[in-house]
């Protein structure tokens, strides 16, 4: 008998478990939301326009560092005002075939735009001109704790180099 109690017990706590995991996993998974790319083209103009990079986080599903730079840095970054006339933060799902518009215009899908760009390191986050060319760009996760610092460095270093390249004079 008290065999029989213990096991209905056992089952119940594993059933509250498992339901506490899945509705978990539900709530983390709305926040790592960020905007995905979609139409590059016409972020290019809002680089003509405003002078500021775009930031392109480049990820795969179930990658252990590309969600804690989500959660942790990117996602909060893109949530900031401060970002909001600095940096163009998009999101590219390398295994993803949705389609988008490159910045030529031309339809592909996700896991081709990550190709062109030889991305097979995740994850990886470029800054971008208004042609699409790479000003910076981080590999990886080589340190947690100053990861938002050096990115905002280079966000800097990326924004210093368009306004280089637009007032140029021929």
């Amino acid at each position: 008998m008290f065999q029989g109690v213990c096991i209905k017990i056992v089952v119940m706590l594993r059933f509250y478990l498992l339901l506490v995991v899945l509705l978990t996993n539900f709530a983390m998974a709305d926040e790592l939301t960020l905007t995905p790319a979609k139409n590059f083209f016409k972020d290019s103009q809002q680089v003509w326009k405003n002078k500021m990079p775009i930031l392109i986080m480049f990820s795969i599903p179930d990658c252990g560092f590309c969600n804690k730079v989500k959660e942790e840095i990117i996602g909060p970054m893109a949530e900031l005002k401060e970002y909001d006339d600095k940096v163009i933060i998009r999101h590219i799902n390398a295994n993803s075939f949705s389609d988008i518009n490159n910045f030529y215009n031309e339809e592909i899908s996700h896991n081709e735009f990550s190709s062109r760009y030889a991305v097979n390191f995740f994850p990886t986050v470029m800054l971008v001109d208004q042609y699409g060319v790479v000003l910076e760009k981080v590999l990886g996760v080589a340190n947690e704790e100053y990861y938002w610092t050096d990115l905002d460095q280079l966000i800097d270093k990326a924004t210093a180099k368009i306004n280089k390249q637009m007032s140029a004079k021929l």
